[in-house]
């Protein structure tokens, strides 16, 4: 257990050291009260990713009663090691006032057109180059922004020639990152990705070390979700046998009452005539949960059910285009959030607010 006046010493020097260097941009504290909340009747934490845009916000503000944790995924790390981003709508002050946890999320996204996605550079960037200066002001944004701590979302790790090399990167980021925050008594959920072994040629999900950084973190939100999308071809999004093959895996090396499930709030629809499955080139485009009865409205849609993912797809033309859509209902999103009691899990965690309705949160909060 840490010293009283050292702990309170660290989180002073802490605080200076990030108002220091080069600032948050945007970064608005908030002294809004935080009121003590009962969780929702499931009796399990419901994170929900709020995007910064106004019907996502709505969405927080609609949905709230079934709200735990809304992780404001608003902020990215630049080349530079600076930290931009704003709480835009209000959003941690509407939390506190409301007894919800926040976070302030981070990424690597780059939205720039000849790079946009999840961007190895920019993790680098965060994680080596500038990784102190990094950790300060990701301290520094939890501290002046009023969040209750950071939720890092960093993907596409590897970077360097050797991928080992970028896993130990992280790992020691995250060491470093949670002993800065603990510290500060502040909190730390890491976003990782779904996976059902810890293999080498998994350029995608190797660099993320299950065991140790469930040592280190508060929460580790499993992305559960993107089973199938415009890179594959037509499948589940998050099938419940993969999500349940994930949820095994991860529990196995992580205190299942840190893990979060992912559950989608869309689909992804497939157009088959635009397809070319031989040059593993397919077109793809992703609907809302809140669009699914527009897609199956369509003349001549034929709703379907796959047994083995318990998931439902859909088949239909349109144009002269022969598409095939897959996507969640309350009878598949059931089947995933059986799995918080099956294996003991701290919740579920859903992207993103603003693409649902409240018949989404209903499935979710019922235990099965």
């Amino acid at each position: 257990m840490a010293h009283p006046f050292r702990a309170a010493l660290g989180v002073f020097l802490f605080l200076i050291i990030g108002l220091l260097l080069a600032p948050v941009s945007h970064v608005v504290a908030t002294s809004s009260p935080t009121v003590t909340r009962e969780k929702p009747s499931a009796g399990y934490a419901c994170l929900g990713y709020y995007t910064g845009d106004e019907r996502s916000f709505e969405a927080v503000q609609d949905f709230a009663e079934y709200l735990t944790i809304v992780s404001a995924d608003v902020y990215a790390v630049e080349l530079d090691g600076t930290i931009t981003g704003a709480d835009d709508f209000g959003v941690v002050a509407f939390c506190r006032a409301h007894g919800i946890e926040v976070y302030a999320c981070v990424s690597n996204y780059n939205d720039d057109s000849d790079a946009e996605g999840f961007d190895a550079r920019l993790a680098r960037a965060a994680i080596v180059t500038h990784r102190d200066k990094v950790i300060a002001r990701l301290v520094a944004l939890a501290q002046t922004g009023g969040y209750g701590g950071v939720n890092i979302d960093f993907e596409n790790l590897a970077y360097s020639s050797d991928i080992d090399d970028d896993r130990a990167a992280f790992t020691a980021f995250i060491h470093e990152l949670a002993e800065r925050l603990h510290a500060a008594g502040l909190k730390l959920a890491i976003s990782v990705p779904g996976k059902t072994e810890d293999s080498r040629d998994n350029d995608w999900a190797y660099p993320f070390d299950y065991a140790a950084l469930g040592v280190d973190a508060d929460l580790l939100q499993l992305m559960t979700y993107d089973q199938h999308g415009p890179w594959s071809e037509p499948g589940p999004v998050s099938g419940a046998d993969w999500v349940e093959s994930c949820v095994a895996y991860a529990a196995s090396l992580v205190d299942p009452a840190k893990l979060l499930i992912g559950l989608p709030a869309y689909g992804y629809d497939w157009d088959l005539t635009d397809s070319d499955p031989a040059s593993w080139t397919y077109s793809a485009t992703s609907f809302s949960w809140s669009g699914v009865p527009d897609l199956l409205a369509k003349p001549g849609t034929v709703e379907h059910w796959d047994a083995a993912s318990r998931s439902p797809y859909a088949n239909y033309t349109e144009g002269g285009h022969r598409h095939e859509a897959w996507f969640e209902n309350a009878v598949s999103l059931r089947a995933k959030t059986a799995l918080i009691a099956k294996y003991g899990l701290g919740g579920l965690s859903m992207w993103s607010l603003g693409q649902e309705d409240e018949s989404f949160w209903s499935a979710v909060s019922v235990q099965p």
